[in-house]
């Protein structure tokens, strides 16, 4: 199989549209005085530990739910189309890890990812389309698949979209899983305890070419699933290591027991000189659209070194001593021009143990062939099977109970959960108004692909999508087809406790 460093056919990105807490592309690319973090826009609880939030400049604050949500994929489409206006048979591709919910009712939860809302007076107008959500890795997995789309010849250019809005019950459910910052973020140090919530819409267009002015090569995102909790970014990482990199671009959430996995992965695979960031600091953590927004931002500083200013970090050393993107780093310490900043490294791990990394640049080395595959799937074998812990939502516990029955003889490529509507937590997961941990981890929709890959031991690309499965305007599995990947698929419909799940092998 060719890998994608020599492969005749690349990927770039061509156009960027923002919509953040540090403002739009041209804000960014600027260098614009960084805004501090704001207080919260509602009332803040006793029992609250965050005090601040970062919400994205340019949005009504009195805004909220699915007005909110089309408000921001508004603001960063404007910015976007400031160049081109993609044909409406572009395909489009949209992720959000939590959509246009604004509570966590039973109700507001069903209609949170109706898509159809947030397309008035754009090209995709009048369509309904299916949103992949998968935690923090929302916006990596439809860029996963818009990228196979493009490498299938079924598309010349794609726009991949992803965003997710500041709510109260995002703030109480992070609470209640006890990940929030109080003030400030201090990301790979022993004393993090945690993010600063953010908000951000992130639109990037990929085309089919590459070694063009002005655009961005992209390479993966290369994508796994934790079978343990220590073993899912490793395996994305192995894959790009090869590059020569001047920037890597990770998450450094806190608590301070994640950010240590993290770095010990970097470690193992990515020299100790590479300066690292994380674009949390400045822009909040942005949850689905987290790994566009550093990847756009990988983007940006290629083409303008002042987009540096916005990943410029608090301290300049991680706890295990790796350098930490600070103008007195780049300039001084390592000896090395901003303007060099070209190849960045992107890495995300997911909550539910989803894992991804893209390389985004134009200094490529010889690869390893053996390391690379054209498309990102890790080695195909089945591993054991881990075991699921208690779980509270019904379906989800049948769905454990099936899963081995219907594990197909051979691993696929990848594996493909599409929900018609999300699970809703059940009325016992409820305690004093507040989820309870569990629930709020069951509840989010990628937490059934990861689930069955664990029931399986499938270490692969797990993707979940939200919509009924005739709401598919781009044929996904005929792009997997023509590139000879093999796609397992199941499906869960119906809504409320009802669910019939499908297995389709």
């Amino acid at each position: 199989m060719p890998c994608p460093y020599v492969t005749s056919m690349g990927v770039a990105i061509s156009a960027i549209g923002l919509a953040t807490a540090q403002g739009s592309t041209a804000d960014i690319s600027d260098g614009s005085r960084l805004l501090s973090a704001e207080q919260w826009p509602w009332p803040v609880n006793g029992w609250s530990t965050s005090q601040l939030c970062r919400p994205a400049l340019g949005v009504n604050p009195d805004l909220d739910g699915i007005a909110r949500w089309q408000a921001l994929i508004q603001l960063a489409l404007k910015d976007f189309f400031r160049d081109q206006i993609p044909s409406r048979k572009t395909p489009l591709f949209i992720a959000s890890c939590n959509g246009s919910a604004h509570c966590f009712d039973a109700e507001s939860w069903r209609r949170a990812f109706d898509s159809a809302a947030l397309l008035d007076g754009t090209p995709w107008s009048g369509r309904r389309l299916p949103v992949f959500s998968s935690s923090c890795n929302s916006g990596l997995h439809a860029l996963y698949v818009a990228r196979q789309v493009l490498l299938s010849g079924q598309a010349d250019e794609v726009v991949v979209l992803a965003a997710d809005i500041l709510s109260r019950s995002n703030q109480d459910n992070f609470e209640v899983l006890r990940v929030l910052a109080n003030s400030r973020m201090l990301p790979w140090q022993s004393n993090s305890t945690g993010f600063i919530l953010g908000e951000a819409a992130v639109a990037l267009k990929l085309v089919r070419e590459r070694g063009i002015e002005g655009h961005s090569t992209l390479l993966g995102p290369m994508l796994a699933n934790e079978l343990r909790r220590d073993d899912g970014l490793p395996r994305v990482l192995s894959q790009l290591s090869s590059a020569r990199l001047q920037l890597l671009l990770g998450q450094g959430t806190g608590p301070f027991a994640n950010d240590e996995l993290e770095l010990a992965a970097f470690q193992k695979f990515i020299s100790p000189d590479v300066p690292l960031a994380t674009a949390l600091v400045h822009f909040g953590h942005t949850l689905g659209a987290s790994g566009l927004l550093s990847l756009a931002l990988a983007a940006l500083i290629e083409r303008s070194p002042r987009a540096l200013a916005a990943l410029d970090m608090p301290t300049t050393n991680a706890s295990d001593g790796r350098p930490l993107q600070t103008v007195t780093n780049i300039l001084n310490s390592r000896g090395r021009n901003a303007e060099e900043i070209a190849n960045v490294l992107v890495s995300c791990r997911a909550l539910n143990g989803s894992c991804a990394a893209a390389l985004v640049g134009n200094i490529l080395a010889s690869p390893r062939p053996e390391e690379l595959q054209e498309n990102g799937t890790p080695e195909k074998v089945w591993h054991s099977p881990m075991p699921t812990g208690p779980l509270m939502n019904t379906t989800l516990r049948r769905i454990a109970a099936e899963a081995i029955r219907h594990r197909p003889v051979a691993p696929p490529d990848v594996l493909v959960v599409q929900l018609e509507e999300p699970l809703a937590p059940p009325p016992e997961a409820t305690i004093g108004g507040r989820l309870l941990p569990s629930a709020v981890l069951e509840m989010t929709p990628g937490f059934v692909s990861q689930l069955i890959a664990r029931c399986w031991g499938f270490a692969g690309p797990a993707l979940c999508l939200v919509g009924d499965a005739n709401d598919e305007v781009w044929d996904m599995s005929a792009a997997f087809n023509d590139l000879d990947l093999a796609m397992t698929r199941v499906y869960l419909r119906g809504t409320g406790g009802k669910r019939e799940i499908v297995w389709n092998n």
